[in-house]
């Protein structure tokens, strides 16, 4: 499958020839993702992956916490530092090309554009702000590559830390579907906070109890509303796989629910991990992102309750792998 997606609107996608090495970026609203791989031409087709890594830059957090919309300093220089370790370590690797996607934070921050623009001019890299359209859709186009049930027809849906996209393709059009909103992990956490009634120092709402999670729940309806609600259930109903992407699905409740490769997530599942996670603090549910673990699960949950959908199968992508087909779109192979 090829990308027809154009990324890179101030020009043509970097040429693509066998062995070139490509750092892509997934430069995501809670952490930023790295793949550095050996392409092969014509075909997207990667000959090697040399690298991967992931680090936690909460851009989406800092924003929701700004008075005028922009990123603040302090998030810009942990941004640069973390970006300067990253292209350092693909350079490492012998990456010759620096491309990158950004999402719902950078869609959103009066002043990404100044942020970007210092990467391009200090870092080597090209890095193109995806509309929610465009995101959702790279998503769903990298499912349906990878994906061994071609004749399915398919339903993906990414949450991350500041959006969530469910994205379909009508089968006897083929015309895109869209359900998109900002109802994701860190907005979530930021929503339960305040319905929750902490305290206003409070950055966590965990400690969660059993009690408080109805009212939680009752919000995710309030908040995506009955049409879209409607809209994916009908989506479900007619038989559509249900593939989960992004961070909330590929590594919150992959991790906390101890799932292998190939497990699907199930409401049951989801059940008993929320009932061990409730009560506890985020010391004792520990990593990086225990702030939010326990709304993941409230915030999935109540999804699969109202689309109706009884259990899905995840997909451990996320867009640096989409990226690397994209440059693909202009090879023209030998004849």
């Amino acid at each position: 499958m090829v990308v027809v997606l154009v990324l890179f609107a101030r020009g043509s996608p970097p040429a693509v020839e066998p062995g070139l090495t490509v750092a892509a970026f997934d430069i995501g609203s809670g952490s930023t993702r790295l793949l550095v791989a050996e392409l092969d031409a014509c075909g997207g087709t990667m000959l090697n992956v040399l690298d991967r890594k992931s680090v936690p830059v909460p851009y989406a957090a800092d924003l929701l916490e700004s008075k005028n919309g922009e990123f603040s300093g302090a998030i810009r220089a942990t941004a640069d530092q973390q970006m300067a370790k990253l292209t350092s370590r693909a350079s490492e690797h012998g990456a010759e090309v620096f491309v990158g996607v950004a999402t719902q934070a950078f869609r959103s921050a009066g002043n990404s554009a100044s942020l970007l623009d210092g990467w391009r001019r200090q870092l080597g890299l090209d890095v193109r702000v995806l509309s929610q359209d465009e995101e959702a859709r790279l998503g769903y186009l990298l499912v349906a590559a990878k994906s061994e049930a071609e004749a399915e027809p398919l339903l993906v849906w990414d949450i991350g830390a500041g959006s969530q996209q469910l994205v379909w393709q009508e089968p006897s059009t083929g015309r895109w579907a869209h359900v998109n909103s900002d109802l994701a992990s860190v907005t979530f956490r930021n929503r339960a906070l305040a319905v929750l009634h902490r305290p206003a120092e409070q950055s966590s709402p965990n400690p969660i109890v059993e009690e408080e999670v109805a009212r939680l729940q009752r919000e995710v309806l309030e908040w995506l509303g009955s049409a879209a609600v409607d809209r994916v259930a009908a989506v479900v109903g007619a038989g559509y796989q249900v593939v989960g992407i992004g961070g909330v699905h590929g590594a919150s409740l992959v991790n906390q629910l101890g799932l292998a490769d190939g497990e699907p997530i199930t409401r049951s599942a989801l059940a008993q991990a929320l009932a061990a996670q409730l009560g506890r603090t985020d010391e004792e549910i520990g990593g990086a992102y225990a702030d939010t673990e326990v709304v993941n699960l409230i915030l999935v949950s109540a999804l699969m309750d109202l689309f109706g959908i009884e259990q899905y199968s995840v997909m451990g992508l996320d867009l640096t792998e989409a990226l690397l087909l994209s440059l693909d779109e202009s090879c023209q192979p030998d004849a």
